[in-house]
């Protein structure tokens, strides 16, 4: 199977390599400010978003993308009926396209981003959404807000992504789905730089066995891990990586 770079290049014929998908990958030990803030940059939402547009295409055309499918199995497994789903990390808000078509049915969605450009496209596009600006590793909701907090391909992007899991786990009273996480066995959790829609990011890749024991230690039981996109980064961290979707249960206290 082609990595996921290899995917992005190719729905993206029409953007320049380093706009078109993840690009120029290196190994950090520290974080400076900017790339924290990446993708709070305009031009990158607007690339990101066009990205996304085309491959709900495909869905529509029978060909829905290993992470929606995951995505939607995950919310699928938590047996809730009509549940309220966050998505922290929405960009946009495909996910409540994704997930109202792949369901079959409407879903109650709330998206949340700490970019105001993605917020503005998501409201443009799904104006019977509603959109929040925020941090993920400092939610504006309430503790026990939603049935679902879905962490949408974000707590790859987090410096602080031991607070972002324990946001996740307060404002949900049921069940937290962390989507498409970067993972590999070996090697212990590593920081990289790299280029999203032309934009300077960081990215995390989990030791994933580090990624479990905080989910226990957060108090969420991890009841199903699903394969997401390949994600295959062995020439930048001498090892194979893999991205997964963990859908974690609360538990009881």
């Amino acid at each position: 199977m082609k990595p996921v770079r290899w995917l992005w290049q190719s729905m993206n014929s029409s953007l320049n390599t380093e706009q078109a998908y993840s690009a120029k990958y290196e190994v950090i030990s520290g974080v400076a400010p900017p790339l924290l803030y990446g993708f709070q940059n305009s031009r990158a939402a607007e690339i990101q978003h066009a990205a996304f547009k085309s491959v709900l295409h495909e869905m529509y055309a029978g060909k829905a993308r290993d992470d929606f499918t995951a995505v939607a199995a995950a919310v699928r497994i938590t047996s809730v009926a009509d549940p309220v789903i966050i998505e922290v990390g929405c960009a946009s808000g495909w996910n409540v396209e994704v997930l109202s078509y792949l369901l079959n049915r409407p879903v109650r969605y709330i998206g949340l981003d700490y970019s105001s450009a993605s917020i503005k496209l998501g409201m443009e596009c799904y104006p019977h959404v509603r959109f929040i600006i925020g941090d993920a590793t400092e939610l504006p909701i309430r503790d026990g807000a939603c049935d679902i907090l879905l962490s949408g391909t974000v707590l790859m992007h987090l410096w602080a992504y031991e607070r972002a899991i324990q946001e996740s786990r307060r404002v949900s009273r049921k069940w937290c789905i962390f989507h498409t996480v970067t993972v590999m066995q070996g090697r212990p959790t590593t920081f990289l730089r790299k280029l999203a829609y032309g934009s300077p990011v960081i990215e995390v890749v989990f030791n994933q066995q580090h990624l479990l024991s905080l989910f226990e230690d957060n108090g969420l039981i991890l009841r199903h891990a699903l394969d997401s996109l390949p994600y295959d980064l062995s020439e930048h961290l001498g090892e194979r990586s893999f991205s997964k979707t963990y859908v974690c249960e609360i538990a009881r206290k």
